[in-house]
């Protein structure tokens, strides 16, 4: 595991620090209706940031996950709200997705779109089921030469966007039922995209459900082998767990820096409130939640790439307590600021948009029960 980044590293992590520090700004000054941040997307792109995780033999630049994860960093520490850095993370999983298990045609076809810009999805949570994958109702049937789709799937990020999906399904085959993964186009005959979700926060980050009757699937739509699809999956998400942990530590650093800063200047009790020791505390929890989540993901993202034991439990270590210390320390903004921080303003917007990360990427229950099977078989 790296414990510092290279000197080229650290360029691409300051480059980005100032990206997001500019899309932040353009957010404010538009002043525009909620919605996913076009003009952002189309930038991080421009920037190269693709280019960095897809492979060189479909244009990418051979960079890799490691200078990636310090473009995330970066964009991260300045961006102020959470949505864009969720669907960079979303894409990113596609990315691995595609790199892992993607057949020669399927990543000429697809790497290629993610280089454009397209939107992709990742659909796994179900009405009844959540993300228990193993409780899933979309099933995929043999068909002929091939199989149909049916079933519904909610609150998937980009649904209402995306360009291609991502679908986790059963497939029912010789009298067994095993998980697969299925990639459709947003034209697919016989799926229907809903209305997008109104959601407490994150109301920049769409999503939405989706639909599907008995949908024709070539075979060269699914994703690595038929009946694998559990383990890919795991594997494939395990990078945005990880990932979650780290924007959550990093979104919160420019918060803290206005904090300070009002702390610095805020009278109270015949002196500004920063001598205070329980303002104090609360500044320095909002430092060791952004030093522990960012130490966490790195740790995880180390054992990912080099496919060590205790990868996925660490990648969901890494989400749990990114998650925790982000609502934490949102709602110790709110605190601090007293009532401008429960006003409609950035402290109030940020805290909406923190609560989001109890639930994307899979709640604390679902995480917990995965670590505590993960400690079983290591036992």
């Amino acid at each position: 595991m790296p414990f510092d980044w290279t000197q080229e590293q650290h360029a691409t992590l300051a480059r980005f620090r100032d990206i997001g520090t500019e899309i932040a700004a353009a957010e404010r000054d538009a002043r525009a209706p909620a919605g996913f941040d076009a003009a952002g997307w189309t930038r991080l792109g421009q920037e190269g940031l693709w280019d960095m995780i897809v492979p060189e033999t479909y244009g990418g630049d051979g960079h890799g996950w490691w200078h990636f994860s310090a473009a995330l960093e970066g964009l991260a520490s300045s961006i102020r709200r959470p949505a864009l850095l969720l669907s960079v993370i979303a894409q990113a999983g596609m990315v691995r997705a595609l790199e892992r298990y993607g057949t020669a045609t399927q990543q000429d076809r697809y790497f290629g779109a993610i280089l454009r810009g397209e939107l992709s999805a990742t659909a796994i949570a179900e009405p009844g089921t959540g993300t228990d994958v193993r409780s899933i109702a979309t099933k995929l049937v043999e068909h002929g030469d091939g199989y149909r789709l049916t079933g519904s799937k909610f609150n998937i990020a980009h649904a209402p966007l995306a360009r291609f999906i991502l679908v986790v399904t059963r497939i029912e085959t010789l009298g067994r039922r095993n998980t697969a993964l299925v990639i459709v186009d947003r034209d697919q005959p016989g799926m229907t995209v809903a209305e997008p979700d109104r959601k407490l926060g994150l109301d920049d980050l769409p999503t939405g459900a989706l639909h599907f009757d008995d949908c024709p699937i070539a075979r060269g739509q699914l994703l690595g082998e038929p009946g694998a699809g559990l383990g890919n999956l795991i594997d494939i998400i395990s990078l945005g767990r990880l990932y979650y942990g780290l924007v959550a530590a990093q979104v919160t650093a420019p918060y803290l820096r206005d904090a300070i800063g009002y702390c610095r200047e805020r009278r109270s009790f015949d002196s500004t409130i920063d001598a205070h020791q329980y303002v104090q505390r609360r500044l320095v929890d909002l430092q060791i939640g952004i030093e522990r989540g960012t130490w966490l993901a790195r740790g995880a993202l180390a054992q990912l790439l080099t496919d060590h034991p205790q990868a996925l439990m660490t990648c969901s270590i890494a989400k749990l307590v990114g998650a925790q210390d982000l609502v934490d320390g949102a709602l110790g903004l709110v605190r601090l600021y007293g009532s401008l921080g429960y006003q409609a303003g950035p402290v109030a917007a940020f805290a909406s948009d923190a609560l989001g990360f109890m639930s994307v990427g899979g709640t604390e229950e679902m995480h917990r029960k995965n670590i505590f099977n993960q400690m079983m078989r290591a036992g």
